[in-house]
């Protein structure tokens, strides 16, 4: 029988440390911001953390280290729907020797971390615990120690909190400072995330959301080069939001 919950009663960490103490199999949803995140327990160990979110999936992820190109990835999810999808997408890279064993459990535990990080927030939300539910065959099999894992995931959510207190709200349009739309010229000395964020902001201003659309960095990432480009000048933040961005387009039409 499901077991079902409020955060506000048992927040993540509390479930962890229950289900990791006495040793539960079975699948735990998490549903909190419009975001749900689902661990999957096999004897107190956790064997995979999946997210809603299309930002952190794992070919998304291994694209964002550098370890693979879009191309490969969409050639190897073209053989895993050949395949019905009985083999794990990571399976079929680390065969194909586009990406090593190492780089996938790199890459796994980095995955699990940013989405446990997003469901271990403050906000509202709601809990269930399916027991004996095991995870999905066609996905990689990492086991992942749960205490280092809330331990990384808490340290990033402290990061973020303090990097959002530094940066503008949320829906804040950025763009490119006029003097600055030259980029190959003025600043060829930017970092990897920072081109990245300036590339997509040629065309056009946009607001953290649509930042992580379009770009294939973790919400840690774009907020500190976020930063960065507003410190040296690069970028610039509107005191209007999107919000009056559309506003402003209804208008005209």
């Amino acid at each position: 029988m499901s077991t079902i919950g409020e955060l506000s009663d048992l927040d993540v960490a509390d479930l962890i440390d229950i289900f990791t103490r006495r040793e539960r199999t079975g699948r735990l949803i998490v549903k909190t911001g419009g975001l749900e995140v689902q661990l999957f327990f096999e004897e107190g160990r956790i064997s995979l953390v999946s997210s809603s979110d299309m930002t952190i999936r794992l070919g998304r992820m291994l694209i964002r280290q550098g370890l693979l190109d879009t191309p490969r990835l969409l050639e190897a999810l073209h053989a895993q729907s050949e395949d019905e999808h009985r083999r794990p997408l990571g399976v079929i890279l680390v065969e194909r020797g586009w990406i090593t064993r190492e780089d996938l459990i790199r890459c796994v535990e980095e995955q699990s971390i940013e989405a446990l990080a997003r469901a271990i927030t403050n906000e509202p939300g709601l809990f269930v615990f399916d027991p004996g539910v095991t995870k999905p065959a066609n996905v990689e099999a990492i086991p992942l120690e749960p205490h280092l894992l809330l331990k990384a995931a808490r340290e990033r959510t402290e990061a973020l909190r303090v990097l959002q207190e530094q940066l503008p709200r949320q829906d804040t349009l950025l763009s490119l400072a006029p003097h600055h739309s030259d980029l190959d010229r003025n600043h060829s000395d930017l970092g990897a995330s920072e081109s990245m964020i300036a590339t997509v902001l040629r065309s056009g201003p946009k607001n953290f959301g649509e930042l992580g659309v379009h770009v294939a960095l973790d919400e840690l990432s774009i907020g500190v080069a976020v930063l960065t480009l507003l410190e040296r000048g690069v970028v610039t933040a509107h005191t209007g939001s999107s919000h009056s961005r559309n506003s402003g387009r209804e208008s005209a039409a």
